[in-house]
């Protein structure tokens, strides 16, 4: 069973799924869920568009709320900043990526987002699929 890591942000509308998006499509061993603490009715056009700039599709990704019981079931939890983490019941796990909310933007702000996030992905997985071969 492939190792998880979720990406948590407010509306699971722009962050959060193109960090699902990017990570699983440079990811080799290790998957990506992503979910929102009030999920928005659809995901931000601007996020469709600007992973659509790098060959990516998540026009039919669908905002999902968190589910604090399946938890256990990521190695990793990584929040854009909007999680209570005195309150959060896997800490040991949260990693924060407080980054602004491209979708209160443009889509040169979207973008700016999108590529901060690719290169933190990337960093991240030379660290767990580095760990995973050692």
């Amino acid at each position: 069973m492939a190792r998880k890591v979720l990406f948590i942000c407010g509306e699971n509308a722009a962050r959060s799924q193109m960090a699902e998006a990017l990570f699983n499509s440079m990811a080799k061993e290790w998957r990506a869920e992503s979910a929102g603490t009030n999920p928005a009715a659809r995901v931000n056009p601007l996020a469709v568009e600007a992973l659509r700039e790098l060959g990516l599709d998540i026009s039919g990704a669908t905002p999902k709320a968190l589910d604090t019981g399946s938890l256990d079931d990521y190695d990793r939890i990584i929040s854009f900043g909007c999680i209570a983490k005195a309150a959060f019941p896997a800490r040991d796990r949260l990693e924060e990526w407080p980054l602004p909310d491209p979708g209160k933007g443009d889509l040169e702000m979207m973008r700016e987002v999108r590529d901060e996030i690719r290169r933190r992905i990337t960093e991240l997985l030379a660290d767990l699929e580095g760990e995973s071969k050692g």
